[in-house]
C-alpha cells in the first residue's frame, strides 16, 4: 500500500478501467487527483481519455461527493433536453383519435347507406340532353317503369274473345293490392302501398280496355298491338307495367329491393314492391324485374356488395402485405389502424359534405386504405433508420422529419391526378376524382399525427448499447446478396447500352399508340354487371318471354297555331295558315311510328321491338284518299276521337305544354338490351329517319303560303321532334366520357410535371422524368384500342389516377439521383446509387400498391372490376419503365437536363462533367430507408442522404 499512497498522476478513468472494483474504491478513497481546467477537457467520443497529462491535478473529492456530482449533473441534463414532441403528446393524440372514431364510423355508415344511383343523372344540367329529359318529365312519366312478370303469369294463347282469357288470378290480385290503400305489410306505420305505385297496367286487362271501351278495337287487333310490349311473341306470357308515383323516384331501393347482405353484415329488409309479391303468395324467387328503376337499384345493390367484398379483400390483404413488409405483429396492426382510419376519414367527409354515394364513389375507400398503407409502410421504415440511431422516444419525430417531404409530395401528385378526373362531364367521374383527392389529402394527418403517436406510445425494441457498438464496428459485408447483384448487374447493363433500351421503348411506344385512332368508348348499362348478375338473368328472361326493355322516347311537338277547333269544317283557316284536325295529327304520329318500324323494327334491323304511341288504344284511323266516303269517315272518326280527348291524354302518351299550349305527342320504342346496339349509331340513325319525315309533314302546312303563314314560320316550328330517354343519355355520356379522358388526362399531365420540374430542378428535366411515367398509359390503352376493347368508366379512372401514383416513384429516385449528382458530378455513378437505393423499393411499392387495387378485380360492379385491372397492368407497366427506361434516358443525350449543383465549380465545368462522364464506378449495394425493406450496411461510396 506504500506505493499505493503515493501521490499519483493517473486520470480517474484510468484507474477504474485498469484495476478491480474493490482495489478501485479504496485507491480512490485515498488518492489525490488532479484534474484539467472544465474548458479544456476533451469530449466523451473521443478515446484519448486514457492519455491525460499527469500534469493536470485536483482538489482531493471523496466518493460521495463525485456521486453527487454526477447525479446533479444528470438531472441538468434531464432538464436541458426535453421529451420528444411526439413522446410528449402521444397520449393525447391517440386519445384524440379514439374518441372521434365513433364520430367517423357513424359519419362513414351514414356515406354508405345515402348510396342512390340514377343513370339519368350522371351528366349535368347544363346539358341539353338533360333538360330534355327532365322537361319529358314534367309531361310524361311513364319512363320510370318496371316490367313485371313470372313463371305462370300467363293468358289463354287460345282464347278467342275477352271472356274466355281464363289469366293468372295473381295478376289481378297484385294489380289490385298495388294502387290500394292498405298499408305495407309487416312495416310499423307504413304508408299504404298507392304512396308508392301510381298506376298498374296488365296485359288483360289492356285488352279488356282496346275492346271493351269506345275505341271497339277488334280482339285479334288488339292482341296483336300488345304482342312485344305487354304480351309475349308466343301470346300467352304477360306482364305487369308499374308506374312509380313521385315519391317513390327518390328512393327505389326502399320500393324495388331485394333482400340482400350489405356492408358489415346489414341486412337489407325486401322493398315494397316485394312485399306486396310475398302477400300474394307469388314466389320472389320466380318473379323478373326490368326497366330503369330497376337498373338503378341493381347499381345501388352493386355498389354496396362491391363495398362488402372489397373491404374484406382489402383487410386480408392488406394485413398480409404489412406482415410481409414489416415482420411484426405490432406494426402489422398499427398499419392496418392507419389504413382503417383513413379509409373511415374519407368515407366519412361525403357525409360531412352532404353528399350521397354511388357505385363507383364506393370504391374510393379501398382505394385511400391501400394508398394509406403503403404510405405507412414508407414512414415505418424511416422509423427504423432512425431508430438505430436515436432511440425509441425521438425515432417517430426523426422519421417524420425526414420523410416528411416525400410523403407530401407523393400525395399532392396522387391527389393532382385524382382532381384531374373532375374536368369530367360525368357526375360520378367528378365526385370520385373529388373526394378521392381529399382522401388522399387526409392521409397525411393520420401519418403524419397517429402513426408517430403510436410508435411513440407502442415504440420497437432499440439495440442495446453493446448491440449497436458491436453493428457499428462490424465490417460491410463482402458479398452482396443475390438480389443486389441482380440489379447491380441490370443497371451497368442499361447504362452500357443506354441507345439500345430507349430506341427499344420509343419504338414500343409508337407502335402501341398508333392504336388510339381506334379508341372508343362504351356504356352498356348491361355490361355495367356481372354476367351472372341477377338483373341480367331477368333481362335476359324478360327479352326472351316479353319483348325489348331500353326505353327511347321520341316526342312530337305541334305548335298552338297548327291545332285545328273541334267545331272547325275546314282545315284551312280564314287567315290563311293551315291547320290539323286530330285525325290529321294522329296520322302523322302514325307516319313516324310506320318509318321507325320500318327501319329498326322486324323488317329491319331488328332492335326494337313495337312502338307504342296514342294509336295503340283507339281503332284503325280511316285512310286519307280523296274519296267522299273517306272524307265523311275523317269527320266521323274526327268528332268520336274529340269526344274522347281526355281519354286519350290518360293513356299517357298525350299531353299538352302548359307554357305554351303546344300538343305532345309521345312514341315510345323498347330498344334491345343485348344485341350489343352501338347507341351513337342508333342515335343518330334514329334522327336521320326520323327528321326528314317531320319536315315533310310540316312542309305540306305552307300551302297555300301567304304572308301571315310566312311570318308565323318564323317564329317557332310548326311541328318539332324531341328525343330522349335512357339511348339518348346513354350516348351523350359515352361521347362525354372520350372527352373527359382526354382533359384529365391532360389536365393530369399539366399539374404534375411542374412538381417534377420542382424535384428535378429544371424545366427540361421534368419534362424528360415525366416520359417513363406518360409511356405505361399510352402503351396500355394503345393496346386496348388494339385488341377492340372499349373504354368504360372504370378505364376512364385508372388513366389519370396510374399517373399520380406512377409519379411517386419516379420523385424518390430523381432525389437520391440528384443528391448523388451534386456529391459526385458523374451521371454514370448517380444512376448506380440511385438505382441500388430504390430498385427493390420501386418493386415493393409497386407490389403493394398494385395487389392492394388488384382486389378490384373480384367486383360483381365492371366499371370497378375494370379499374382494378387497368390500375394493376399500368403501374407493373410503369415500374418496368422506371427501372429501365429512366435510367437509359439519364445516361442518354436527355440526361444531360440534370446539371449538377457542386460547389466552386463554374457551369461549364458541370456541363462537361456530364458530357464526359467516369466509367470506373464502383457502386455497392445501398438501402433506401424511406421505401426499402433491407436494413444491410451500406459500402463506401454511398450517401444515406436524401
Amino acid at each position: 500500500m506504500t506505493a499505493i499512497r503515493r501521490r499519483v498522476r493517473l486520470p480517474a478513468r484510468t484507474v477504474a478501467r485498469r484495476c478491480p472494483a474493490r482495489m478501485a474504491d479504496r485507491l480512490l478513497s485515498t488518492v489525490t487527483w488532479v484534474s484539467p481546467p472544465e474548458p479544456n477537457r476533451p469530449r466523451r467520443d473521443q478515446k484519448h481519455d486514457a492519455r491525460k497529462p499527469a500534469s493536470r491535478r485536483i482538489s482531493a473529492e471523496t466518493p460521495m461527493n463525485q456521486t453527487a456530482r454526477k447525479t446533479s449533473k444528470a438531472k441538468t441534463a434531464k432538464r436541458a433536453r426535453p421529451k420528444p414532441w411526439y413522446a410528449r403528446w402521444s397520449l393525447l393524440i391517440l386519445t384524440a383519435f379514439a374518441l372521434a372514431s365513433p364520430l367517423l364510423a357513424f359519419g362513414a355508415i351514414e356515406a354508405v347507406r345515402s348510396n342512390t344511383n340514377q343513370v339519368a343523372d350522371w351528366l349535368p344540367e347544363s346539358f341539353s340532353e338533360t333538360g330534355e329529359l327532365a322537361w319529358y318529365r314534367k309531361h310524361f312519366v311513364s319512363d320510370q317503369f318496371v316490367v313485371l312478370s313470372w313463371d305462370g303469369c300467363e293468358i289463354d294463347a287460345a282464347a278467342g274473345d275477352i271472356q274466355s282469357l281464363n289469366p293468372d288470378p295473381r295478376i289481378h290480385q297484385l294489380a289490385s293490392l298495388l294502387t290500394s290503400d292498405e298499408p305495407v305489410a309487416a312495416r310499423a306505420g307504413a304508408l299504404p302501398y298507392s304512396h308508392y305505385f301510381k298506376s298498374v297496367l296488365t296485359g288483360p286487362r289492356m285488352l279488356e280496355y282496346l275492346v271493351e271501351s269506345d275505341s271497339s278495337v277488334p280482339y285479334k287487333l288488339a292482341k296483336e298491338r300488345l304482342v312485344g310490349t305487354l304480351l309475349g311473341p308466343d301470346r300467352k306470357q304477360t306482364c305487369l307495367v308499374v308506374t312509380l308515383s313521385d315519391e317513390s323516384l327518390s328512393q327505389f331501393r326502399t320500393v324495388l329491393s331485394r333482400p340482400f347482405v350489405g356492408p358489415l353484415g346489414y341486412q337489407h329488409p325486401p322493398g315494397v314492391l316485394f312485399e306486396a309479391i310475398h302477400e300474394c303468395g307469388i314466389e320472389a324467387d320466380t318473379v323478373r324485374l326490368g326497366g330503369p328503376p330497376v337498373d338503378n337499384t341493381a347499381i345501388d345493390q352493386e355498389g354496396e356488395r362491391t363495398l362488402a367484398r372489397l373491404a374484406g379483400l382489402s383487410a386480408l390483404l392488406g394485413l398480409g402485405l404489412s406482415w410481409w413488409s414489416l415482420r411484426s405483429v405490432r406494426l402489422t396492426l398499427i398499419v392496418f389502424a392507419c389504413g382503417l382510419l383513413s379509409a373511415t376519414l374519407a368515407l366519412a367527409s361525403l357525409w360531412a359534405t352532404g353528399a350521397k354515394t354511388d357505385a363507383i364513389v364506393l370504391s374510393m375507400p379501398a382505394l385511400v386504405y391501400v394508398l394509406a398503407i403503403s404510405g405507412a409502410i414508407h414512414l415505418i421504415n424511416y422509423y427504423h433508420h432512425a431508430l438505430k440511431s436515436s432511440g425509441p422516444a425521438a425515432a417517430p419525430g426523426i422519421a417524420i422529419a425526414m420523410g416528411s417531404k416525400p410523403a407530401l409530395l407523393c400525395s399532392v401528385t396522387t391527389a393532382l391526378g385524382l382532381l384531374s378526373l373532375c374536368s369530367s362531364d360525368l357526375v360520378p367521374i367528378r365526385k370520385f376524382g373529388l373526394y378521392s383527392a381529399i382522401g388522399v389529402m387526409q392521409i397525411l394527418l393520420v401519418l403524419f399525427l397517429f402513426l408517430p403517436a403510436a410508435l411513440a406510445w407502442w415504440p420497437s425494441a432499440s439495440p442495446s448499447p453493446k448491440e449497436l457498438k458491436a453493428s457499428r464496428a462490424a465490417p460491410a459485408p463482402q458479398h452482396p446478396s443475390l438480389l443486389d447483384r441482380f440489379w447491380d448487374t441490370l443497371a451497368r447493363w442499361i447504362i452500357r447500352h443506354h441507345a439500345f433500351v430507349s430506341i427499344g421503348f420509343f419504338l414500343m411506344l409508337i407502335g402501341f399508340a398508333s392504336g388510339l385512332q381506334y379508341y372508343r368508348t362504351s356504356i352498356d348499362l348491361m355490361k355495367l354487371f356481372d354476367p351472372q348478375a341477377r338483373i341480367i338473368t331477368d333481362y335476359r328472361w324478360l327479352e326472351g318471354h316479353v319483348g325489348r326493355l331500353v326505353p327511347v322516347e321520341v316526342v312530337l311537338r305541334f305548335a298552338p297555331d297548327t291545332i285545328a277547333a273541334v267545331d272547325d269544317s275546314a282545315s284551312d283557316a280564314s287567315d290563311g295558315v293551315r291547320r290539323w284536325s286530330l285525325v290529321e295529327r294522329m296520322n302523322m304520329v302514325a307516319d313516324v311510328q310506320r318509318g321507325m318500324e320500318r327501319e329498326f323494327g322486324e323488317r329491319g334491323s331488328g332492335v326494337i321491338g313495337p312502338t307504342m304511341s296514342a294509336l295503340t288504344f283507339v281503332a284503325p284511323l280511316p285512310n286519307q284518299d280523296r274519296s267522299l266516303g273517306s272524307f265523311v269517315h275523317r269527320k266521323v272518326m274526327n268528332r268520336k276521337l274529340e269526344n274522347s280527348y281526355d281519354a286519350l291524354v290518360g293513356s299517357g302518351y298525350l299531353a299538352l305544354d302548359k307554357a305554351d299550349q303546344s300538343e305532345l305527342w309521345r312514341i315510345s320504342l323498347r330498344v334491345a338490351a343485348f344485341e350489343d346496339v352501338d347507341y351513337g349509331v342508333f342515335t343518330d340513325t334514329l334522327k336521320g329517319v326520323v327528321d326528314p319525315i317531320v319536315t315533310r309533314l310540316a312542309d305540306s302546312r305552307k300551302a297555300p303560303v301567304t304572308w301571315t303563314a310566312v311570318a308565323k314560320q318564323d317564329e317557332s316550328p310548326d311541328l318539332s321532334a324531341i328525343y330522349t330517354g335512357v339511348v339518348p343519355i346513354v350516348y351523350k355520356a359515352q361521347t362525354a366520357l372520350l372527352s373527359s379522358m382526354i382533359s384529365s388526362t391532360l389536365w393530369s399531365f399539366l399539374t404534375i410535371t411542374p412538381l417534377l420540374m420542382f424535384v428535378s430542378r429544371g424545366v427540361l428535366a421534368g419534362m424528360v422524368a415525366m416520359i417513363p411515367n406518360v409511356l405505361p398509359v399510352l402503351v396500355v390503352f394503345g393496346g386496348l384500342s388494339w385488341l377492340g376493347r372499349p373504354i368504360d368508366i372504370g378505364s376512364m379512372m385508372a388513366a389519370s389516377i396510374a399517373l399520380g401514383v406512377a409519379v411517386d416513384d419516379t420523385i424518390h429516385y430523381l432525389t437520391w439521383y440528384r443528391d448523388a449528382l451534386n456529391r459526385e458530378g458523374d451521371r454514370y455513378q448517380a444512376i448506380l446509387s440511385a438505382y441500388q437505393h430504390c430498385a427493390t423499393p420501386t418493386m415493393q411499392a409497386t407490389v403493394i400498391n398494385g395487389l392492394g387495387l388488384s382486389v378490384f378485380v373480384f367486383s360483381s360492379f365492371s366499371p370497378t372490376k375494370q379499374f382494378g385491372f387497368l390500375m394493376l397492368i399500368i403501374l407493373f407497366a410503369g415500374a418496368v419503365a422506371e427501372l429501365l427506361l429512366l435510367p437509359a434516358i439519364l445516361a442518354g443525350p436527355l440526361g444531360k437536363a440534370f446539371k449538377p449543383r457542386l460547389a466552386g465549380r463554374s457551369g461549364q465545368d458541370a456541363d462537361d462533367m456530364l458530357t464526359t462522364p467516369s466509367t470506373a464506378v464502383d457502386i455497392g449495394p445501398a438501402t433506401c430507408p424511406d421505401r426499402g425493406v433491407s436494413n444491410r450496411p451500406r459500402r463506401s461510396g454511398v450517401s444515406t442522404a436524401a
